[in-house]
Order: C-alpha cells, then structure tokens, then sequence
C-alpha cells in the first residue's frame, strides 16, 4: 500500500476499496435467475421478461446518478450523505428480500430499490479519490479500487450461488447486506466537512473538460468489445460444462483482473495512457484463443484470466487521467460520465451490436464472434496507439 499517508487517508481509503467490493451486486443475483423463473414463479412470467426486470438496476442508475452528481456540483447534496444513503438502501434491499420474495411485484420492488441505493455511491465514491488524494496515490488507489471491484465479484458471484442453492429464490439478495457494514465505516470514515476552496467552487459554473468525454467515449468501446467475453461464455462452453463451470470462469476472469489491478499503478507509470492500448491487447489474445481452442476447458482457462485482465488496465487508467482534469465541483459529474454511464451504456449495447452483426455474418457460431470481436479489439488498440501518440508528441512541443 502507499506509504506515509495520514491516517484519515487511510481509513478514508479503506473506505473507497470496501465500497468498491459491492459495486456489482448483480452477479450476486444472477445464479438465482433460473430459480426465481422455474420455482418461484412456476414459469408463469417469461424468462426474458424476468432478466429484463432484474436488469432495471443498469437502467435506473445513470439517469438517478447524473442528477444526484448535479445536486453535488451546485452543493445541494453531499458526497457523503448520497454515498453512505445508497449502502444502507442496498442493505435494506437485502432485508427487504427476506419479507418480499413471492410475487413478481416484488422483483420489481427489490429491482428498483437497488437501482437507486447503488446510484448513491457506483461514481460518487470513485470522485473521492479525485478529491482527497494526491496525483501518485490516485495512480495507485485507482489500480487497488479495480481489483477490490473484482475481487468483490468473485465473493458475490460464488456466495450469492450458494445462498440461491441453500435458501430456494431470492436467497442471492441476501449478500447486499454486505452494504451495512460498509455504509457504517463509510459514516466515520468520509469528510463531512468542506474547504473553502470547494465552496469556492460550487459557487461557479460547473465545467466539464473535454478529455472527460474522451475517455468516455473510450470506456463506452471497450465495454462494447469487453461484454461480448462473459455474454456469450456458458453458450460457448456447452458441449464442456453447465452452469457451475460458467460461474467458476467468471470469477476466474475476475480473478486476473483484481491480480492485474494491484500492479497497475507501477504499469501507468510506465505506459501512461498507452496502458489502454495494452488493455485491448489483453482482449484480442484472450478472444483468439476463445476461438481457436474452443473445445479445450484449460485453454479457455487461460483465454478467461487474460482477457479478465483487460478490466483492470482499462478503467483505472482512464479514472486517473480524468483526475487530472477536473476539480471537486466537477468531480462527481466527471465521474458519473465514466464510471456509471459509459460502462453502463457499453455493457447495454454489447450484445445488440455484436450479437446481431456476428449472426448476420456468422450465423449463431460463438467461434467466429470471438475470432471477429478479437480482431476489433486489435484494431482499437492501433487506433488508440496513434491517438495517444500523437497527444504525446503534441504535449511535448507544447513543452
């Protein structure tokens, strides 16, 4: 960890990493999916109908984050008060599933619920870091914050299985409560109080630099590309496995992304933005060999931990350079813009772009999406490669 930080820093960081471990609370539910559908509701409602509701969380959280990240920037909110308020409803979304758990209303309920808890802290949390740490221990808080996000959706995906074995249902909604323990060190740990520079800046226009759409923009394509990996896995591994073999190469793709986040601050020291590049280059290999060994489970092993990789370089990256253009008061905007919205709307649109262009070309060969998605990745990374260094060699004869 980062040395010779103060120990309102630390806790403050411990804060931001434990928060980053129930940020993606939706793969705590998605082993209860089939359960819910076949035993709960005895097939009465569509599959479809089913995923589509229990997706609403993606739905609600940019539209509620974007204006909540507003409130902030004019001072009407809080950081504090929307980060620790999402925990808690999270966390009374879990207890709430204990008293509401056999009508599809309350799928609906429970849905929405969980859209507006994780809007309170999915960005708010990560423009902390923006905030209260300076430019080499964002560099690195960035890395750490991407393998606990991981390492979170290993627990989730596994222990959320389990609970939806053991307890028939709704049990995965049981591992939100993991969100009260955090909203309680979120509470004592978060700054309440303002500097007058913060106020300062309320006070003025809001302003979002452009860089901030860029990577945007960037996070938006790579998620795009990213997303077809896990979308099209169990469909792939059909003739190898079920289900539970499909669990296990997620959190083993999740795995290789919190290994890779722990080393990232000492990668973008040396790459910089040229770490994105290197984030592609992870997608295209891992996809390749997707394609090219698709009857081999240990190769698809290794074609999962590397492309699982790509996450952790990607994200962080992008994070920490959108940190050096804005400042508290647009903060939370930036990003809500690039750790809510862009990822959001890539992971949306992954299967309608993809799923639909590989079939029209393909028809339903999982082989031939993986090969074609790979060589799209590949192209990014030459694209990104000729972008950066033409930004580089530009802010040089700035110099």
């Amino acid at each position: 960890m980062i040395k010779n930080m103060s120990k309102e820093k630390k806790l403050l960081m411990w804060s931001v990493l434990l928060i980053a471990m129930v940020q993606m609370p939706n793969l705590a539910l998605s082993p209860s999916i089939n359960v819910i559908y076949d035993t709960v509701f005895g097939r009465k409602w569509e599959l479809g109908t089913i995923q589509t509701v229990m997706q609403l969380p993606n739905l609600i959280s940019p539209f509620v984050t974007i204006a909540t990240a507003y409130l902030i920037g004019k001072g009407w909110l809080s950081k504090k008060g929307i980060i620790v308020a999402g925990l808690f409803l999270v966390a009374a979304t879990g207890v709430l599933s204990l008293f509401c758990n056999t009508q599809f209303w309350h799928l609906v309920l429970l849905s929405v619920c969980l859209g507006l808890g994780l809007s309170g802290y999915l960005s708010t949390a990560t423009s902390l870091i923006v905030d209260h740490f300076n430019e080499e221990e964002r560099q690195a808080i960035s890395g750490y914050q991407t393998s606990f996000i991981n390492g979170g959706g290993v627990i989730m995906s596994l222990c959320g299985g389990l609970l939806s074995t053991v307890i028939v249902g709704f049990g995965g909604y049981l591992m939100l409560l993991c969100a009260l323990p955090v909203g309680l060190l979120a509470l004592k740990a978060i700054p309440s109080g303002k500097k007058a520079a913060e106020e300062k800046q309320e006070k003025e226009k809001v302003k979002i630099h452009g860089d901030v759409f860029l990577y945007g923009a960037l996070i938006f394509v790579f998620m795009l590309v990213y997303n077809v990996l896990g979308s099209n896995l169990s469909v792939h591994i059909k003739d190898m496995g079920g289900a539970d073999i499909a669990g296990v190469l997620t959190a083993v793709q999740m795995l290789g992304g919190a290994l890779v986040g722990i080393v990232f601050g000492k990668l973008s020291k040396k790459l910089g933005d040229f770490t994105t590049c290197l984030s592609f280059i992870a997608i295209f290999i891992g996809m390749l060999i997707l394609s090219l060994f698709p009857n081999s489970l240990p190769m698809t092993f290794v074609a999962v931990i590397i492309s699982g990789t790509a996450m952790s370089l990607m994200l962080p990256q992008c994070l920490f350079s959108v940190s050096k253009v804005v400042n508290s008061s647009s903060s939370a905007l930036a990003t809500s813009i690039t750790s809510c919205i862009a990822p959001s709307g890539g992971g949306f649109f992954s299967a309608m772009v993809f799923t639909n262009l590989t079939q029209a070309l393909y028809g339903d060969s999982t082989i031939m999406r993986y090969r074609f998605v790979s060589f799209v990745a590949l192209g990014c990374a030459v694209i990104l490669f000729v972008i950066f260094s033409y930004r580089k060699k530009k802010a040089a004869a700035a110099v």
